[in-house]
């Protein structure tokens, strides 16, 4: 049974609410600003034709809990947004401690490159990374543009979870590791 296309659908603007005339933020202080913002870091995976493929996102929320539901935001221009709708899916990989130096490599190495030496095994068709703090692999329910980025809803067929492993959480640019509170 094949997967239903993923929609894309713009969100119209609220009502009785123009930003025409608004100033915005800039760029680079907001940017900025957003560093404070604690945040738990996941690595996006997915196939393509050519292998597996990901990058390092730190926009992954719980949406729903009946359904089940995520919400995981990509850069419109991502070549891992291009085959999650491609293929329908993808995993999300929250990184551990254990694999901090991974953040770095999903996020600026070689897009073709980076699952290079990295240990991982396939899950639901999508490509697992191992030593994770949790996963979930997802068939995508919807996709929705806004701004430069796309929201991808994805329903989990699996979610599991490592109680051992301590979550990567990024705070102003730099990796924290998170203990279990006593």
């Amino acid at each position: 049974m094949g997967l239903p296309a993923p929609t894309a659908t713009p969100l119209p603007p609220a009502r009785g609410h123009s930003t025409q005339h608004r100033p915005r933020a800039d760029r680079d202080t907001f940017c900025a600003a957003m560093t404070h913002l604690p945040s738990g870091v996941s690595i996006i995976t997915t196939q393509s034709p050519d292998g597996p493929l990901g990058c390092t996102v730190n926009s992954v929320i719980s949406l729903s809990a009946q359904p089940p539901l995520l919400l995981v935001s990509l850069a419109t221009t991502s070549r891992t947004l291009l085959h999650a709708l491609h293929t329908g899916g993808f995993a999300v990989n929250v990184v551990s401690w254990q694999q901090r130096e991974l953040y770095r490599r999903f996020a600026q190495g070689d897009p073709l490159r980076r699952f290079d030496g990295v240990p991982h095994t396939l899950r639901d068709g999508q490509p697992v990374l191992t030593r994770t703090s949790a996963v979930f692999t997802c068939t995508i329910e919807q996709s929705i543009e806004v701004g430069d980025h796309t929201l991808l809803v994805g329903s989990p067929i699996e979610a599991s979870h490592d109680g051992e492993a301590h979550p990567l959480v990024l705070h102003r640019h730099r990796a924290h590791q998170l203990h279990p509170s006593a």
